[in-house]
């Protein structure tokens, strides 16, 4: 079926057939209805995994278009007319509850996908803490994940209200989805657990999505992986231990060089290094060491996009199925 034909005559999209954004009948009818009832101080949560990769499936654009499609159901049912944005997407759970008090009552949030070695940890914390402050919000939110199984149970079972398997076909095309409801991803969860299997359980449904980003493709592909390149120099110039020992001795080292009454203990590098219990090549090391600020600046940031850009996959899912051509 169609929705958005208003926003979207022919043509507006490119290998348009007809008015409108192609959408699943049976997904616009499970979205509909919690739209319908988000109004009851609820707060949905539904994660979006892959059975067969666990990236290149194509669930960041299934996510910006099921949330699409939600707000216009909310549109419909409520009158409430919200847009998807950039500001509805954050990158890193440390950013999702704070922005869930920014975008506008009954819209939506997606967390993307991203992975560090904290992953799972930061997520339950995150959810614990967003579900105390937030259900109030009204809002749907929608957690791209790499893999459902390794989802706290609580979480997996109890407080999401779906979860939808975001796949390659047997030749690797895009575009494809099982839809697990509320009960299904229940038994999903607890028959397929044990051995990483998706296949235990059939899900309500299958469906299929088309190609397309709902929000500028090239400003979030630029937010994105300038996030993440911040992400990963952050963590690349986190203070371990050792850094910390190394930035005393340096201080410390500075110290004796600027007041005259320790200048005349005659401590050299040899002699500090054995006081740290190091040996003298380290201490000379530790303050050779030039040090990263962490910042990545405007020349790095376009390199890591275009390096991006020349890599990336560019095949694309179909457009519009062959039976929504005449569709109404």
């Amino acid at each position: 079926m169609k929705i958005l034909k208003e926003r979207f005559p022919k043509g507006t999209i490119p290998g348009q057939r007809t008015d409108g954004r192609y959408i699943d009948g049976k997904l616009w009818e499970n979205i509909s209805f919690l739209a319908k009832k988000v109004v009851k101080d609820m707060t949905w949560l539904t994660f979006i995994s892959s059975s067969t990769l666990e990236v290149g499936t194509g669930k960041s654009v299934f996510a910006q278009q099921l949330c699409e499609a939600y707000l216009e159901a909310v549109r419909q049912h409520h009158n409430i007319d919200n847009k998807l944005e950039m500001k509805n997407i954050v990158f890193t759970p440390e950013d999702l509850i704070e922005r869930s008090f920014k975008v506008p009552k009954f819209s939506c949030i997606i967390l993307d996908e991203w992975e560090d070695t904290h992953y799972w940890s930061k997520l339950g914390m995150t959810l614990r803490k967003f579900f105390r402050r937030c259900r109030q919000l009204n809002l749907l939110m929608v957690c791209i994940i790499p893999n459902y199984f390794e989802l706290p149970m609580g979480y997996a079972i109890s407080r999401s209200i779906a979860m939808i398997d975001v796949k390659f076909d047997d030749e690797l095309n895009r575009g494809n989805y099982s839809f697990y409801g509320y009960a299904k991803k229940k038994d999903l969860y607890l028959q397929g657990k044990k051995t990483q299997n998706y296949n235990v359980v059939k899900p309500d449904f299958n469906g299929r999505f088309v190609d397309g980003y709902v929000v500028d493709e090239k400003q979030y592909r630029r937010t994105k992986y300038l996030d993440l390149a911040k992400k990963e120099k952050k963590e690349k110039n986190e203070k371990s231990p050792n850094q910390i020992e190394k930035e005393i001795f340096r201080k410390v080292w500075e110290n004796i060089n600027k007041e005259e009454k320790l200048k005349k203990l005659k401590i050299s590098i040899p002699i500090l290094s054995s006081i740290f219990g190091r040996d003298r090549t380290t201490g000379y090391k530790w303050l050779d060491d030039d040090e990263e600020n962490g910042e990545i600046d405007s020349r790095e940031l376009e390199s890591i996009i275009n390096t991006y850009d020349s890599n990336r996959d560019n095949s694309e899912v179909e457009l519009e199925p062959e039976e929504e051509e005449n569709d109404e």
